[in-house]
């Protein structure tokens, strides 16, 4: 089996049409098959789900190929200020054009999960079905945790990062 990583530098991008979406590539173990693009939960690394496809006992791989995707704001994918569904479900569809997927099967653990459903539910004829591990269709804007990581996300924001040096 193959891996083929998608790396390029993550880029702060001035347009939200422009962010890029980066991963890794796991071929599947027939030729033809088809796609999934799996996303992985906040600030969990979506690389630690390679382990996951492509134990033994996991049939995935006999019938899929697999995308293990950044979303934007993580890992090697671009940045940009927006964090806004829309705007992260228009990255995947535009990834989907760039790989030249017509459609894909969708699945994510926790976050990743959300991202999977909302641009399978907004994109529907692009979509052949959605797996999730942890991620039902709940509004997490109201729990203590949700609120407690906006707070950092904010404190993140503001942070002059651009005066700062690696």
């Amino acid at each position: 089996m193959k891996i083929h990583k998608h790396f390029t530098e993550a880029q702060l991008r001035a347009s939200t049409d422009s962010v890029e979406l980066r991963g890794t590539f796991l071929k599947g173990k027939k030729t033809d098959l088809p796609t999934m693009l799996w996303f992985s939960d906040l600030v969990e690394p979506v690389a630690n789900h390679k382990a996951f496809f492509e134990q033994e006992n996991s049939k995935i791989l006999d019938v899929r190929n697999v995308w293990l995707l950044d979303i934007r704001n993580m890992g090697q994918s671009d940045h940009h200020e927006s964090f806004a569904m829309e705007d992260i479900s228009a990255d995947v569809v535009r990834f989907m054009d760039q790989q030249k997927l017509t459609m894909a099967t969708l699945g994510g653990h926790g976050f990743g999960a959300k991202v999977a459903l909302a641009t399978a539910i907004n994109n529907m004829n692009r979509v052949t079905g959605v797996v999730n591990f942890e991620g039902g269709p709940l509004d997490h804007r109201y729990y203590e945790p949700y609120q407690e990581l906006v707070s950092y996300v904010d404190v993140a924001r503001k942070m002059p990062v651009n005066k700062m040096d690696k």
